[in-house]
């Protein structure tokens, strides 16, 4: 902003109460004048564009205002676990970050063979590694940015597959695969998540899809160059199928991440945004469930605090170099018992998507992080 449109502007500000106003109501905060000196600084950092003063300026103002008071407020708890920073999702709407999630669980399971379900054999939980970490990994390094688009799911698929055709040498050397081409061709006939592609969809339907049809690399089959329609280029990689883990247990998926590999979660993202590093805890019980990651790890710090370790589809410009550390408890799970981090997640049509859902769905973990998970079969 230059001096004179940057002046007139803070006086605006200073004398009208439309501005503020407008911005609140949308965005459910006040803007100072520091919040626009400050924005004023995110814009040219960033690089937006928005007219000064117009509708959408206002209305990212708002949300950019609003974001800043939570990490002010988070960075000032003395006992935090993990601490916030304004980012390129500083001042997005919440319409354009819900779009972006894209991702929902699978009300309806289809019937086909590549299905197999996470068995009762699982370890203890004394005689599980203290930690594990598949960043030891080369293909752990294809970190994705999925931009706009709800593609999580189809990024965190693509991950699993890279990881563990590594895991069991089934490539010559660890490549990049196609989520482009999950995006395009995984059918979603239930409407699971939405319409498929950005509209979002499941991580099993991808895995379903590769195992049926093969996935191609990501030099063979880059973005969607042909309306997004479905391509069917040469395949690298096939499945036996995959593994649906059971919903809302501790042990099954500790137990695969310990001896098989990392594997697709779905949480509520709602409140990640502003996440910087740290051992995240700032979800409620009760939570929607709206994006896929990939869960490559566990452990804990020096203080003893457990954590799970998630790969994003962010960049690596967001939380730890794209990763997350959540808060895990050794009593996520009910089990009939008064301990576990469980609640109810009471939106299913964004939480589940599939036509003739059921009307609400048990969540436990953080963030839901027990939920729905699912690991490839190679």
């Amino acid at each position: 902003m230059d001096s004179v449109s940057r002046g007139l502007f803070l006086a605006l500000l200073c004398r009208s109460s439309e501005i503020v106003q407008g911005t609140s109501i949308k965005a459910g905060s006040s803007v100072s004048t520091e919040d626009v000196e400050a924005y004023d600084s995110f814009r040219n950092q960033y690089g937006r564009n928005e007219e000064y003063g117009s509708e959408n300026y206002r209305e990212r103002l708002a949300f950019f205002a609003k974001r800043r008071a939570e990490v002010d407020a988070q960075n000032a708890q003395p006992h935090r676990l993990w601490w916030a920073k304004l980012n390129k999702f500083a001042d997005i709407t919440d319409s354009e970050y819900r779009a972006m999630l894209g991702y929902r669980r699978m009300g309806w399971t289809p019937a086909s063979s590549a299905i197999m379900r996470g068995g009762s054999s699982f370890l203890q939980m004394d005689t599980l590694a203290t930690s594990r970490d598949w960043r030891e990994l080369k293909s752990s390094s294809f970190l994705r940015v999925q931009g706009g688009c709800g593609s999580c799911w189809a990024v965190a698929a693509a991950g699993a597959l890279e990881m563990h055709a590594e895991l069991h040498k089934k490539l010559a050397s660890p490549t990049r695969l196609s989520f482009s081409q999950l995006l395009d061709c995984t059918p979603n006939p239930k409407h699971c998540g939405g319409d498929g592609g950005c509209s979002g969809a499941t991580a099993e339907l991808a895995f379903q899809y590769v195992h049926q049809n093969g996935i191609a690399s990501e030099d063979d089959y880059k973005d969607s160059e042909v309306d997004g329609k479905c391509r069917q280029p040469t395949s690298v990689l096939n499945t036996r199928g995959f593994v649906k883990l059971p919903e809302n247990q501790l042990l099954p998926l500790l137990t695969t991440l310990s001896e098989k590999g990392p594997a697709v979660v779905s949480v509520d993202a709602e409140a990640w945004t502003i996440y910087d590093g740290g051992i995240f805890n700032g979800c409620q019980k009760d939570a929607t469930i709206n994006h896929a990651v990939l869960l490559v790890g566990y452990g804990q710090d020096k203080k003893g605090q457990k954590y799970w370790l998630i790969r994003n589809s962010w960049g690596s410009d967001w939380g730890e170099e794209g990763y997350m550390r959540l808060l895990r408890h050794d009593g996520d799970e009910s089990n009939g018992g008064h301990n576990g981090f469980c609640g109810t997640d009471y939106d299913p049509k964004v939480g589940v998507g599939c036509r003739g859902g059921p009307s609400s769905l048990p969540v436990c973990g953080m963030c839901g992080i027990l939920s729905d998970s699912s690991y490839p079969k190679l």
